[in-house]
């Protein structure tokens, strides 16, 4: 179920209240903290509303609703500007989901309508916040009042794209062609699917490897989808066996079989899809229904999370950008800055100053249209290396959103059928493994049957050492800072292929998977070479050992590891070892190595497979972002 407008929807409500221009706004409502109306004024005395619900709706009506008596004093703030000003036009922000209203009374004014996010209402006066509905301030943007107005870093406009730029997208891109569609060109899932249908695609293939006839069918298809929105009036809403599915301007081809509802305008349809969301009821429910507004309310906060964190993405890759376009200028304030530190100038004489923070060497200064928060300490290049960093954690947070959202969105499917929802039937299936003694460390079984423990931390390290490392054992370690003390719990038939699979794990548990090398030299030695007493003069850190004497060593080992479902002691464990472990215990598993994907994605799509809780997936998988080298037995992306 849509839980607000996205970009295209903006665009068709706009053209909506373009019959408003040239009238006047006669009173403003606050009914509830996250509704707005306006009451205007018509030509021969008629009377319109336009209705605001804060980051999620916006759209035109006859009808205004019930409203307070007593008015909020953002409602009273309102009232006394902007009564009685005409509207001089209404407008989209670019593509972003922002409506502008220009106002003229004595004073010019523009009531500026945020979709995105939380949301916000903010009047704005010759370039300065006069009253947000509420204030928040980010890192590139204050919204105070009596602070300078400036609207969040552009999106790109589809319908103004070239095929170049659109095909850059592409091949910037690491995930397939739907998403990319949805998030770099800001269209939302529901329609980026539909514009792969329109322009005959596969929306799963990959968007880096797009060739220029494809970019070609689906620029076409995009503009010709954005001048439909603008061009059209009518509105529709959809529903799937009776529950509500979306609310759109156009008809779409994914939505064929589906129940639609035609409407004469966008906003009539919006305005009747609102009235129909279901609103809370304390009354007792049946247990179906319950879980199924949790699963909604679930699904309408993973898609807010996703335009959240696209947003923050786009933001952060845009000052990045914006840093390096202007590097000489930037450069300039730097320099300027590290003077008045060393000779202790007040940093508000620097051109553009906002603010600076001392403890953190943080200074905000405006260059041209941007506010940009620059360390001191660091160079042009550092600066916009920041930005990037976060639009990339972004992106990656941003992809297991997605996988999440359309997971939750096939629950709501299948409750609203009828059908048994996935976590239902999950929940019975789902109960842990057998818990064993050694799982309070990293673990595997080798290929030969022995138990192969490993440290998760300075404490764990020492407990393992100084607990279980017997006579007759081994001892493993990797030539990596920060990597985990292993022992191997030896047994009759247990062979150097044992030792070289525990240096293995070594190397595979250690930052060497974070560094993303490609591979690192591990070693084995006996339990006596193993002291916790330094040499005269030296120290020990926590979980640190002295090791003495000659060194086995296991040269160029590959950063890898695999997940599958083995027998140990009559009982099934999911367990994470060397390859060769997993492949020789497992009939079902995958190979991973360092990459892009959020282990817990992975995690997630792991737990559906082997059918256990996602914790205990979790507890297993090496400590970073991964990638699927080859799987066996089972199919995951």
């Amino acid at each position: 179920m849509k839980e607000s407008l996205s970009s295209l929807d903006v665009t068709a409500s706009v053209k909506d209240l373009q019959a408003l221009v040239g009238s006047h706004i006669d009173k403003v409502y606050h009914p509830s903290l996250d509704h707005l109306v306006m009451a205007v004024r018509t030509p021969g005395e008629g009377r319109s509303y336009i209705h605001f619900h804060v980051g999620a709706w916006l759209y035109l009506s006859d009808k205004g609703g019930d409203m307070p008596q007593q008015p909020s004093d953002f409602a009273m703030m309102l009232r006394k500007r902007i009564t009685n000003a005409r509207i001089m036009a209404v407008r989209q922000q670019g593509f972003e989901r922002i409506a502008v209203i220009e106002l003229e009374k004595e004073d010019r004014f523009d009531l500026v309508l945020e979709l995105f996010g939380d949301g916000n209402a903010i009047l704005v006066k010759d370039g300065a916040i006069v009253q947000p509905l509420t204030s928040h301030t980010w890192k590139h943007r204050d919204v105070r009042a009596r602070k300078p107005f400036m609207f969040p870093p552009p999106v790109p406009d589809p319908s103004s794209l070239t095929e170049g730029e659109l095909l850059a997208i592409f091949r910037s891109s690491d995930t397939d062609l739907v998403r990319t569609i949805a998030t770099k060109l800001n269209t939302g899932g529901r329609y980026s699917e539909e514009i792969c249908a329109r322009a005959g695609t596969d929306k799963h293939s990959k968007a880096n490897e797009t060739d220029e006839k494809i970019a070609k069918a689906l620029l076409e298809t995009i503009r010709g989808f954005k001048a439909d929105v603008e061009t059209r009036g009518k509105g529709y809403v959809v529903t799937k066996s009776g529950a509500l599915e979306d609310v759109i301007p156009l008809e779409m081809r994914i939505y064929q079989g589906s129940e639609i509802e035609e409407f004469p305008t966008f906003s009539a349809a919006v305005e009747k899809y609102v009235s129909r969301i279901p609103a809370p009821v304390k009354e007792e429910k049946r247990e179906g229904v319950l879980e199924l507004e949790r699963l909604k309310r679930r699904l309408a906060q993973q898609e807010a999370a996703i335009m959240s964190l696209q947003d923050e993405g786009r933001e952060a890759q845009i000052i990045g950008d914006f840093i390096f376009a202007n590097y000489e200028e930037i450069a300039k304030v730097l320099s300027v800055a590290k003077n008045s530190l060393v000779k202790n100038k007040p940093m508000k004489d620097i051109p553009g100053f906002v603010s600076f923070e001392p403890r953190y060497s943080i200074l905000k200064v405006r260059v041209k249209t941007a506010v940009l928060s620059l360390d001191v300490n660091e160079g042009v290049d550092g600066n916009a290396r920041r930005y990037y960093e976060a639009a990339k954690k972004a992106r990656k947070k941003l992809e297991g959103a997605i996988a999440a959202f359309e997971d939750a969105r096939n629950s709501v499917d299948k409750r609203a059928k009828g059908e048994s929802a996935p976590e239902d039937t999950a929940k019975a299936k789902r109960k842990p493994t057998k818990k064993f003694w050694f799982e309070r460390f990293r673990w595997f079984i080798s290929s030969e049957g022995a138990i192969v423990l490993g440290g998760k931390d300075a404490k764990s390290n020492d407990m393992l050492v100084k607990k279980h490392l017997e006579a007759g054992d081994r001892y493993a370690h990797a030539d990596v800072h920060g990597a985990p003390s292993v022992v191997v719990k030896m047994k009759e038939g247990v062979t150097e292929k044992t030792l070289h699979e525990a240096c293995e794990f070594a190397v595979a548990t250690s930052r060497a998977w974070n560094a993303k090398i490609g591979s690192a030299a591990g070693y084995w030695v006996l339990p006596e070479q193993v002291s916790k007493t330094p040499q005269s003069g030296e120290y020990l850190a926590k979980g640190a050992f002295v090791i003495r004497g000659r060194r086995n060593y296991s040269d160029k080992l590959a950063i890898k590891l695999g997940v599958g479902d083995i027998e140990f002691e009559g009982n099934r464990k999911i367990m994470c070892g060397p390859e060769g472990a997993v492949k020789t215990l497992a009939k079902r598993y995958v190979i991973i190595r360092p990459g892009n994907i959020d282990k817990n994605v992975l995690a997630k799509r792991l737990a559906d497979e082997f059918e256990v809780p996602i914790e205990e997936i979790q507890s297993i998988l090496p400590p970073g972002d991964v990638e699927i080298a080859e799987q066996a037995g089972i199919s995951i992306s």
